[in-house]
């Protein structure tokens, strides 16, 4: 007994049984860590799983028309993923919510945002379609009779679109502007009149709709027309800063005109000499002031702020993207680097 007791007393013994146990307890912590982190992880992924919506469209239709999921929820999720620009989901929701409901109002409603949802994702012939079948079961729907001369204008069915704008005017609506917009895109896509007679068709509108000296400009533009510039000269060029900025100087040499803010543009391009102390825009002063310095890297950029429903936009467009209004935007000029793929679009 004495002997066990002395090797017991061994340091050496007391050291292997002290690394022994470190090394048990380290393994079994080091495997039992790995299975409570095996056993979360496949608990996380079944709480997904749970959550996520099947890829499969029959298996998605199945479970969305579960009684259970109320019809607000069904408009609310669609609503959502046509926001976001899913517009797939969106349409088979308002499609789903659709043939649940049975009330005359719910279907009008639904309907409509389903003819939306079909012309946000360029479906226009179908929104069509689903505009006047909103209109069946309420002929005074003002945002379908909107949207649906949108989509005709869209299609190039100009006609069918200013009878639209009809309807709206017996319902109070305010439609000059709209009516004298889809006129002028029917004078500018009418191949059966020569450039020199849509500019004299355009010309006559300018009086009731000033807006459209940007179309005549685009035209010129588009056609290499030699500018009449006793007609340019009567414009509004604060609505075509952007485009005189971009004009080619070979088509049109802006310095020519005399009006007072074409000059300022002309300076700040440096194709005259700083003529003016008081600029229209604090952009071209400093880009003038550039220019006499002899810099001449720095540029304008553009922005376009819609007065109706104050949204920004990279490109022109006379008629908002967002809330369909006509010659809404305001252009807001900003100095940048100059490049050489500067461009501006116009539609």
């Amino acid at each position: 007994m004495n002997s066990m007791f002395l090797e017991y007393r061994d340091p050496m013994v007391g050291l292997i049984i002290l690394f022994s146990a470190i090394f048990v307890i380290s393994f079994v912590n080091y495997w039992w860590g790995a299975y409570k982190s095996k056993e979360e992880k496949a608990d996380i992924e079944d709480f997904i799983k749970r959550f996520e919506i099947v890829s499969d469209e029959g298996e998605f239709k199945s479970l969305l028309k579960d009684k259970t999921i109320p019809l607000e929820s069904l408009v609310l999720l669609a609503h959502g993923y046509g926001k976001s620009g899913d517009f797939e989901k969106a349409i088979g929701l308002y499609l789903l919510a659709l043939d649940r409901t049975k009330k005359r109002e719910e279907k009008e409603y639904i309907l409509s945002e389903l003819g939306k949802t079909y012309f946000n994702a360029g479906f226009l012939r179908r929104s069509c379609e689903v505009f006047l079948d909103s209109l069946k079961l309420h002929p005074r729907n003002e945002e379908s009779l909107k949207y649906l001369s949108v989509s005709y204008e869209k299609l190039k069915e100009y006609d069918r679109a200013i009878e639209v704008l009809d309807s709206l005017e017996e319902l109070g609506a305010k439609v000059t502007k709209q009516r004298s917009y889809l006129k002028a895109l029917s004078i500018k896509y009418d191949y059966k009149l020569t450039n020199k007679e849509k500019v004299e068709k355009l010309k006559n509108m300018l009086e009731d709709a000033p807006f459209i000296e940007r179309k005549i400009f685009e035209l010129w533009q588009i056609t290499g027309e030699k500018v009449d510039l006793e007609l340019f000269n009567t414009f509004e060029h604060k609505k075509l800063l952007d485009m005189l900025w971009m004009a080619d100087t070979q088509w049109f040499d802006i310095s020519t005109c005399k009006a007072s803010l074409v000059q300022e543009i002309s300076s700040a391009k440096g194709l005259i000499e700083p003529q003016c102390k008081n600029h229209t825009y604090f952009e071209l002063e400093v880009l003038s002031n550039l220019r006499s310095v002899g810099y001449a890297k720095a540029s304008l950029n553009f922005e376009y702020i819609c007065d109706e429903c104050k949204n920004s936009f990279p490109i022109h467009s006379h008629r908002c993207p967002n809330c369909q209004a006509i010659a809404s935007a305001s252009i807001i000029p900003s100095i940048t680097k100059d490049s050489y793929e500067d461009s501006v679009s116009f539609q």
